[in-house]
C-alpha cells in the first residue's frame, strides 16, 4: 500500500471514530436529558407527596379574634392546649363544645352580658360550616364533626359596671379604702373597665372585705350587698354594701404550756395586746410549733383556745390558752435528691446543710430547700419526709430541672441611642455545677456593649456568690468616643438583717477617650489609663414595684477605690450616692422623687490621673431631661464636654394615672456640678421642667417626655424630646 492509500485510510477511520464519537456522545447527552427528565419528575412527586404529607400532617388551625392582640394570644394558646398531641390534626366536636363554654364563661367573667361566639370551620373534607353559641349546650354538633381549620370570633354584648356603689356601717374601714376591694384603684378617668360588675366578682369582693375586718379582730363582722340592681341593656349596676362591723375582740393574755417527752409542763405568759382573728390564732401557733421544730420535734402540735372573755363599750378582751404536746426526739435519718439528670449530687448536697444522726430541724430542712430554688437551676423544688424507718426520719428533696440553655432577643429605644438591639445567651447549669454563665451583646445607632458574666451561688456560705465579669463598650458621646473593656472577680452577699444587697469585687479595666477633638484637654485629665480598683456597692431596695413604683424608698452607694499598687497606672477615688422616695397621694397621684450625689478624689496621687471617664456627665432622659445623654456637664469654650468632679442631681415628678395602663407626668430636673472638687458642691446649676405620657408594659413604662431647659448656656439646647422604656430614677 502506497503511504498516500495509508493516510486516507486513516483519514477514513479517524474520520468514522469522530462521527461514531459524535453519535454516542449525543446519545449519552439525550439519555442524560432523559434521567433528568425522570428525576425531575420523580423529585416533583415526591415533593408534592412531601408537601400533601405536610399539609396532612399540619396541625389543625386555631384562631381566636375579639378579645384584643395579646387576648387573642393568649386564648389562641389556651385552646390548643386542650387537643391531646396525638389529635392535632384535626378538631373534633368535644374540642368544638369546650371552646365554645370556655370563650363564653371569659366574656361572662369580663363582664359582658349577651355575649355571642360565632365559630367558622374548614371542614375535613374542604367544606365550611359556621355556628353560632349564645348558651354553650344550644349548639350540637355531629358526632363524626371534624374540622382542620377553627376561627372563633367573640362577639361582646353591654359590658356591666358598678354605676353606684355605696357603704353603709363601714368606718374601721373608710368607705373609699373599702371601694378598692370592688373597682380598681384610682384613675383619672373613671372607666367601666375599671368597675366591671359579676355575680362572681360581688361574691369575692364581699368575702375579701369581710377578711379583713375580720384580721382587725371583727370576728363577728357581716358584709352583704343589699338592692342589687343590674340594666340588661346598659349594663349599668347599682348596689349597697351594707356591713356591721360588731366589738372589736384583741388578745389580752395567752398562756402557754409545754408539755415535754417525760410529761413535763413549762409555762409562759404573753401579753399580745394585737387585734384577734382566726389568721393571729393560726401565725401564733405556727410560732409555738417553730421553736420545737428547731430543736428536733418535728411531731410537735398546738392546740388554742379561748378560756375566758370579758366585754366593756369599746371591745372584747380574750384570755387564751396554747397546749403545746412536743412529742419525742427524731433524729435526721438519710438525705436524699430524686429527679436530677445533669446536677451533680455533691452540689446538691453542698447546698444542704444537715447533717444525718443530729436532731432533725424542719426549719432548717425548709430553709435548705430554698437554697436549692435559689441556685436557678430547677423549676420547682418539694421537700418530703419518710416515716418508715422510725426513729429516724429521711429527708427527701424532689426536684425538676429546667431548661438549661435561654436565648433572648433584645431590644429597646432611646432618644439618644435610638434603636437599640441584640441577644443574650444563658447557660444555668455549666458542666452540671449549678454555675451560671451569661453573654450579652448589644448594638445601637451610638454604641456597641458585650459582656459575659459567671456566677456561682452559694460560695462557701449561705447568700454569697463567686461572680466573674468581663465587659467591652464602645459609645459615642456627644463630644468624644468612649472605650472601655475589662474584667472584674468579686463576691455578693444578701445582707437579709438589714435587708441590703452587698458586693465587693476587683475590677480592671483600660479607660480611653477618643476623639477628643478640640476639647481642651489640659482640662479633662487622663484619656488614656489602666484603672484597677476594689469597688463596693450597696443597694437597700424597699420598693412595692420594682418597674412601676407607687410606694417607697431605694437606696444606693458605690465607692470606688483605684490605686496603682492594685496593678493600673492611676490614684483615684469615686463616690455615688443615689435615693429615691415615691409615695401614693391618692386619687390616682403619685409623687416620685430623686436624689443623687457624685464625688470624685485623687488621694495617694496628682489632679491631673482622675481618668477623663470617671468624671461625671449628667443629661439624659433618666437625668436631667431638657439635655441629651451627657449635655448636662461642664463645657468649654466651643461648647465641649468635660465634665464634672462633682455633681449633686435632683428629681421632681407629679404623675397622674388616667387609666390603669395610661398616666401624664410633669417634671423639674436639676444639677448643681462644678469642674473641679474644689469648687464643691458646685459652681454652677442647670434646670429643666416638662412633662410627658407614659404606658405602661410588662417591662416597665414606655415614656414620651419633653425637658425645657429654664437657664440653657450659649451652646445648650431649648429643650430636648425622648422617648425611652424603664423609670427614670
Amino acid at each position: 500500500m502506497s503511504a498516500c492509500s495509508a493516510w486516507a485510510a486513516a483519514g477514513t477511520a479517524v474520520l468514522g471514530a469522530r462521527r461514531a464519537c459524535r453519535w454516542q456522545v449525543l446519545l449519552c447527552l439525550r439519555c442524560l436529558g432523559w434521567l433528568f427528565l425522570g428525576a425531575h419528575a420523580g423529585w416533583s412527586c415526591a415533593a408534592a407527596a412531601a408537601t400533601h404529607d405536610a399539609k396532612t400532617n399540619a396541625p389543625a388551625i386555631v384562631k381566636v379574634s375579639g378579645l384584643g392582640i395579646l387576648g387573642n394570644r393568649e386564648m389562641g394558646r389556651l385552646l390548643r392546649s386542650f387537643q391531646p398531641a396525638q389529635e392535632r390534626t384535626l378538631v373534633n366536636r368535644t374540642f368544638v363544645e369546650d371552646s365554645a363554654l370556655v370563650l363564653l364563661s371569659r366574656m361572662s367573667q369580663e363582664g359582658y352580658l349577651s355575649g355571642r361566639v360565632q365559630a367558622r370551620f374548614v371542614m375535613a373534607d374542604g367544606t365550611r360550616q359556621t355556628f353560632l353559641w349564645t348558651n354553650a349546650p344550644e349548639v350540637e354538633l355531629p358526632r363524626d364533626f371534624a374540622a382542620r381549620e377553627a376561627r372563633f370570633r367573640l362577639q361582646r354584648g353591654p359590658r356591666s359596671y358598678y354605676k353606684s356603689l355605696k357603704f353603709e356601717g363601714s368606718t374601721t374601714i373608710p368607705p373609699k379604702a373599702a371601694a378598692r376591694y370592688f373597682v380598681g384603684g384610682d384613675t383619672l378617668f373613671d372607666l367601666r373597665a375599671n368597675r366591671i360588675y359579676t355575680q362572681g366578682r360581688l361574691a369575692s369582693s364581699l368575702r375579701a372585705l369581710h377578711e379583713a375586718l375580720r384580721r382587725k379582730g371583727y370576728a363577728d363582722a357581716t358584709v352583704t350587698a343589699q338592692d342589687l340592681e343590674v340594666n340588661r341593656v346598659t349594663g349599668a349596676a347599682r348596689v349597697k354594701i351594707k356591713v356591721v362591723e360588731g366589738i372589736r375582740s384583741m388578745v389580752r393574755e395567752v398562756a402557754v404550756e409545754i408539755t415535754g417527752p417525760t410529761n413535763t409542763v413549762e409555762h409562759k405568759l404573753f401579753h399580745p395586746g394585737e387585734p384577734y382573728s382566726t389568721l393571729w390564732q393560726q401565725e401564733f401557733g405556727q410560732r409555738l410549733r417553730e421553736e420545737q421544730n428547731i430543736r428536733g420535734y418535728p411531731d410537735t402540735t398546738v392546740d388554742i383556745n379561748i378560756v375566758r372573755r370579758e366585754t366593756n363599750s369599746a371591745m372584747l378582751n380574750l384570755d387564751l390558752l396554747a397546749r403545746v404536746n412536743i412529742g419525742t426526739l427524731v433524729p435526721l435519718g438519710h438525705v436524699s435528691f430524686r429527679g436530677h439528670e445533669h446536677t451533680r449530687t455533691s452540689v446538691l448536697e453542698r447546698l444542704v446543710h444537715l447533717k444525718e444522726g443530729a436532731p432533725l430541724n424542719l426549719i432548717e430542712a425548709e430553709q435548705a430547700r430554698q437554697r436549692l430554688a435559689r441556685v436557678g437551676v430547677f423549676d420547682w423544688v418539694t421537700l418530703r419526709y419518710d416515716h418508715t424507718n422510725e426513729p429516724p426520719r429521711d429527708v427527701i428533696y424532689d426536684v425538676s430541672e429546667g431548661k438549661p440553655v435561654s436565648l433572648s432577643i433584645l431590644g429597646g429605644y432611646g432618644s439618644y441611642e435610638l434603636l437599640r438591639g441584640g441577644f443574650e445567651v444563658e447557660h444555668r447549669n455549666v458542666l452540671g455545677l449549678a454555675h451560671d454563665a451569661r453573654l450579652r451583646a448589644l448594638q445601637s445607632f451610638k454604641a456597641s456593649s458585650g459582656d459575659l458574666l459567671y456566677t456561682v451561688p452559694e460560695f462557701l456560705f449561705e447568700h454569697v456568690n463567686l461572680f466573674g465579669h468581663a465587659s467591652g463598650l464602645r459609645r459615642e458621646e456627644v463630644s468624644f468616643t468612649r472605650l472601655e473593656y475589662g474584667a472584674a472577680v468579686g463576691l455578693q452577699k444578701r445582707l437579709t438583717s438589714i435587708q441590703t444587697d452587698m458586693s465587693v469585687r476587683y475590677d480592671y479595666e483600660f479607660l480611653n477617650a477618643l476623639n477628643l477633638g478640640a476639647t481642651d484637654t489640659n482640662q479633662v485629665g487622663v484619656t488614656e489609663a489602666r484603672a484597677a480598683a476594689i469597688v463596693i456597692d450597696l443597694t437597700r431596695d424597699r420598693l412595692d414595684n420594682p418597674l412601676t413604683p407607687h410606694q417607697g424608698l431605694k437606696l444606693f452607694a458605690n465607692t470606688e477605690l483605684a490605686s496603682s499598687s492594685l496593678g493600673g497606672n492611676v490614684n483615684y477615688q469615686r463616690v455615688v450616692l443615689s435615693a429615691s422616695y415615691h409615695q401614693d397621694l391618692g386619687g390616682g397621684r403619685l409623687a416620685h422623687l430623686g436624689l443623687t450625689h457624685g464625688l470624685t478624689f485623687t488621694a495617694g496621687g496628682t489632679d491631673e490621673e482622675l481618668p477623663f471617664n470617671k468624671r461625671f456627665f449628667p443629661g439624659g432622659e433618666n437625668s436631667v431631661r431638657g439635655y441629651q445623654q451627657g449635655e448636662a456637664s461642664p463645657l468649654d469654650a466651643r461648647g465641649h464636654q468635660l465634665g464634672a468632679e462633682t455633681f449633686t442631681q435632683a428629681n421632681v415628678e407629679l404623675e397622674q394615672l388616667l387609666t390603669q395602663f395610661w398616666s401624664v407626668v410633669g417634671f423639674f430636673d436639676a444639677v448643681g456640678f462644678a469642674q473641679s472638687r474644689s469648687d464643691y458642691p458646685w459652681d454652677e446649676g442647670l434646670y429643666s421642667a416638662g412633662g410627658g405620657i407614659r404606658w405602661r408594659t410588662i417591662i416597665g413604662p414606655a415614656r414620651l417626655e419633653y425637658g425645657h431647659n429654664l437657664n440653657r448656656r450659649r451652646h445648650d439646647p431649648a429643650g430636648t424630646l425622648h422617648v425611652s422604656i424603664g423609670f427614670p430614677f
